[in-house]
């Protein structure tokens, strides 16, 4: 067990003893909107084989790997996430590459490999917050994109358009001007909730 696994275990084991005390629910799942790391899968799989080791944010070079605290749901304690509008994935595929329990499945940082092979989610364009789509031209969101020409291309007045090809790395979400951001990144597997763009709540502290 090292440092950061031994600190998780004993804070968890105090905040579950001083919830149980006082009758409050030990915490909450997932935030809404946020993605799992490239090549997690589904997230019942990724969730099953995660062994909260915490390698895949030691190496991420993008410091966009985040982790549930340990007074979370028992589901997600301690497991990785990633807030794509506070810090996108730059694909360096380094977490996919070091994970020890094939949870994450690696790929090169190739093009090429990781177009093919990595579908974190999908990004989705709020034509009402645009503001290319308001007659503005940005652009910001393409220019961001690793993998532009591929992911995302730009229409008639800078307006975006996210292609089958987009790897949902949340580059285009980080860097959007527009608050809340004009283009959000949701996870492949949505679920029956979803209806059309997916727009989920802000991320806790974004002004409105």
């Amino acid at each position: 067990m090292n440092r950061r696994q031994a600190l998780y275990t004993l804070v968890g084991g105090a905040l579950s003893a001083g919830c149980a005390a006082t009758g409050r629910p030990a915490g909450a799942s997932s935030p809404e909107g946020t993605l799992l790391p490239p090549t997690a899968g589904p997230r019942d799989r990724f969730l099953s084989r995660c062994i909260r080791c915490y390698r895949c944010g030691e190496v991420c070079t993008a410091g966009c790997i985040e982790f549930h605290p340990p007074w979370a749901s028992p589901t997600v304690a301690g497991t990785p996430y990633i807030v794509p509008r506070r810090a996108g994935c730059n694909t360096c595929m380094r977490c996919t590459q070091v994970c020890p329990t094939g949870a994450l499945t690696p790929v090169e940082a190739e093009r090429s490999a990781v177009l093919d092979q990595v579908r974190m989610g999908l990004a989705y364009v709020d034509e009402g917050l645009c503001l290319s789509h308001l007659g503005r031209i940005c652009g910001v969101c393409h220019d961001a994109c690793p993998y532009s020409g591929d992911a995302i291309v730009l229409g008639p007045g800078a307006r975006p358009e996210v292609l089958d090809a987009c790897v949902g790395c949340g580059r285009c979400e980080e860097r959007c001007p527009q608050v809340p951001a004009a283009i959000r990144v949701f996870r492949d597997e949505p679920g029956p909730r979803w209806s059309g763009p997916p727009w989920s709540p802000r991320i806790e502290g974004e002004a409105t």
